[in-house]
């Protein structure tokens, strides 16, 4: 029996191809869990505040940090913490106001939602959405789990610099990636940013909208807006220079 290994995220923050690429990596050793979906999907997505992951042998995909449950012992787990720049998060929010569905709207609703979006633009979007529970709930866990017991994935990394932040990965996991079989070199492979379009897991081939680098803020926003998200977010901006590679520290300026 092995702890369980949960990979904690902020939304869109590549969160589904690092869980795949996990998988590849941990085949035969843990089972993989999608266990935000799979409450989402259920229609009972509260119940992730009182739920506790399987604690055993379970690859555990959490990209819900405002709804994890306060009460999880964490250190009956591992953690990949796997986050991304805020204000590109925010970016990847408002593109997918025009396509990522919204339960129990009607079409007509979602219509005028997305003209409403529209009509007012990014800048207004981004400025008057308020990620702080995502990014106070991530902060609120990474902070208290033991430095042993957690690894650093960011979304920086693992576009930018896939080898190393793979190799990294293998070895939390307890492997390496020389010693993965060729299925699963195969499908790891899949996963790199060049590799995307062809691979029909890739959430760019269903929804318009996603983007495969860091930085788009700086491309989709006015000077303004950005200075101004920039001071909004300044602690989590920090704690990403702190926690990630110092070759990507310059993504978060």
């Amino acid at each position: 029996m092995a702890r369980s290994v949960i990979l904690f995220s902020t939304p869109t923050s590549a969160n589904g191809s690092l869980f795949r690429s996990a998988a590849h990596i941990a085949a035969g050793r843990y089972r993989p869990v999608p266990w935000v979906n799979e409450i989402f999907d259920a229609g009972r997505p509260e119940d992730l505040r009182v739920l506790v992951p399987p604690a055993e042998d379970c690859l555990i995909k959490h990209n819900a940090p405002e709804r994890f449950n306060p009460a999880t012992r964490l250190s009956d787990y591992r953690f990949v913490l796997n986050a991304r720049d805020p204000r590109d998060l925010l970016c990847n929010q408002y593109h997918w106001q025009f396509v990522h569905p919204f339960p129990g709207e009607t079409p007509e609703a979602a219509e005028a939602r997305k003209e409403s979006v529209r009509a007012a633009g990014i800048d207004h979007f981004v400025l008057n959405l308020d990620i702080s529970p995502y990014l106070d709930g991530f902060l609120g866990v990474a902070r208290r789990i033991a430095p042993p017991d957690r690894i650093f994935i960011g979304y920086a990394m693992y576009c930018l610099h896939f080898d190393v932040a793979m190799e990294r990965l293998a070895a939390f996991l307890g492997t390496s990636l020389a010693a993965l079989p060729p299925a699963q070199r195969r499908g790891l492979n899949k996963e790199r940013v060049e590799n995307l379009p062809a691979n029909s897991n890739w959430i760019g081939r269903i929804w318009s909208g996603t983007d495969t680098a860091p930085g788009r803020h700086r491309h989709e926003l006015q000077p303004g807006t950005i200075s101004i998200l920039s001071q909004r977010y300044a602690r989590f901006l920090d704690f990403l220079r702190r926690m990630d590679d110092p070759r990507v520290a310059e993504t978060y300026d």
